[in-house]
């Protein structure tokens, strides 16, 4: 009777931890939801610009869109409008700012050594040559040399401006900034890009000896330290600071425009 009751004790227990063991499950590919479309390919280049890396990148988009269903569902459950639920884009992009410093925090405290390229090592270098040449050119779209003479601030606030066609408004919310300190930025930001493409109008169509020599044979990327050299001598030369005011006189007033046109974004990866 004893072991015949143990038996049956010991069949039931098995049968209970059959039943408590996890389920393995396999992990399907997922498209975003269909509400963050028109904003997956701005998201990805705002990261893809900050971390320089694509799987970096790729990540802190998926953790954006699962911080914003997290607020989401939140709005749901107390019953919102649905039109007060849906994020706005400066929120998102808001988000999008946090979770890349939280990752620069992440690669900084690893120490990863960064690579020639701009990159930090990682998933981007051990790739298919095909997909890390197209990766490389992917970073390369994002560089604006116009924009070399501006500080951190103004070009965070920049590019979201003329790259991500955020208005003042919404750069300030994404910024966190007054909407007055934000136009300031923007328009001492602008200041500094048309001096600097100016400086490149010198290099394009100048004859200047000393211009030829700072520019070299590349012409093409600006180091800071460079274009400071650059813009010093247009604003001294004569004939340099002539060539810079024939080459800009169609343009727009000084301090109201970024750039001729909108910035590149790069195609975000939807799975």
């Amino acid at each position: 009777m004893s072991s015949r009751s143990e038996h049956s004790t010991h069949a039931t227990g098995a049968h209970r931890a059959q039943r408590r063991a996890p389920r393995v499950t396999t992990t399907r590919t997922q498209r975003p939801p269909a509400r963050y479309e028109p904003y997956l390919d701005g998201l990805f280049t705002y990261c893809l610009s900050v971390l320089c890396e694509h799987d970096a990148a790729a990540v802190t988009l998926g953790d954006v869109l699962a911080v914003a269903e997290r607020r989401l569902g939140r709005g749901r459950g107390r019953g919102r409008a649905e039109a007060e639920e849906e994020p706005s884009r400066p929120w998102l992009y808001a988000v999008a700012r946090w979770a890349c410093l939280r990752k620069l925090a992440e690669l900084r405290e690893r120490r990863e050594p960064r690579d020639p390229t701009g990159g930090r090592g990682g998933p981007d270098t051990a790739l298919p040559e095909p997909v890390a040449d197209r990766r490389r050119r992917e970073l390369a779209a994002l560089a604006w040399p116009e924009a070399a003479g501006t500080t951190a601030a103004q070009r965070e606030a920049l590019e979201l401006h003329v790259r991500h066609q955020l208005t003042p408004a919404e750069v300030a919310a994404a910024l966190g900034k007054e909407p007055d300190e934000t136009r300031a930025l923007l328009s001492s930001a602008a200041c500094e890009v048309e001096r600097t493409r100016a400086a490149l109008a010198v290099v394009e169509l100048g004859h200047c000896p000393v211009v030829a020599r700072l520019a070299g044979d590349t012409q093409v990327l600006l180091s800071a330290a460079l274009r400071r050299e650059l813009v010093r001598h247009v604003d001294d030369c004569r004939e340099c600071r002539r060539m810079a005011e024939r080459a800009t006189a169609d343009g727009p007033w000084p301090g109201t425009a970024a750039a001729p046109a909108a910035l590149p974004l790069v195609e975000a990866p939807r799975s």
